[in-house]
């Protein structure tokens, strides 16, 4: 994974996706969709696809994982398996995106952690997100794929 660096670079960056958290937790976690997901994950791996992953989701997949019962092997396990991935860059939020969530928080009824999705989609001029969450299907201007239209 490449990080996001600088403003600039922010919006060089040639992504087509936003990577939603649930995809990779469905994975990590084992759960009902982990194999289709993972099948996805490898396409942004190899570079087949390009996408975003925020840093906030980053640190969200950990906090879950640790709930869930994982322990410092999977997480160190998990995050290191992030810097493989040739497709798929982070994108650091700064406080004035923060403070832009507020707005989608109110435009459309989002929580904040979606709403910063929304905002690095809007930075980044992404359109697609991959995800599970339905809650993205309200918000306009954005098209939300579940992973298996991407097989």
């Amino acid at each position: 994974m490449r990080p996001g660096g600088s403003e600039r670079q922010k919006r060089s960056r040639r992504a087509d996706y936003l990577v939603d958290a649930n995809i990779f937790l469905e994975v990590e976690l084992d759960q009902e969709r982990a194999d289709t997901c993972e099948e996805v994950l490898r396409k942004f791996c190899s570079g087949e696809l390009q996408g975003l992953l925020l840093d906030f989701a980053v640190d969200s997949i950990v906090i879950v994982m640790e709930r869930y019962g994982k322990g410092w092997e999977d997480i160190r396990t998990f995050l290191s398996s992030l810097l493989g991935y040739k497709g798929l860059y982070v994108y650091y939020s700064s406080l004035l995106d923060k403070l832009m969530v507020t707005d989608h928080m109110r435009s459309y009824g989002l929580d904040f952690d979606d709403a910063l999705a929304l905002q690095a989609m809007k930075e980044s001029r992404i359109r697609y997100i991959v995800s599970y969450d339905k809650d993205f299907d309200k918000v306009p201007d954005i098209k939300r794929l579940e992973p298996e239209s991407l097989l």
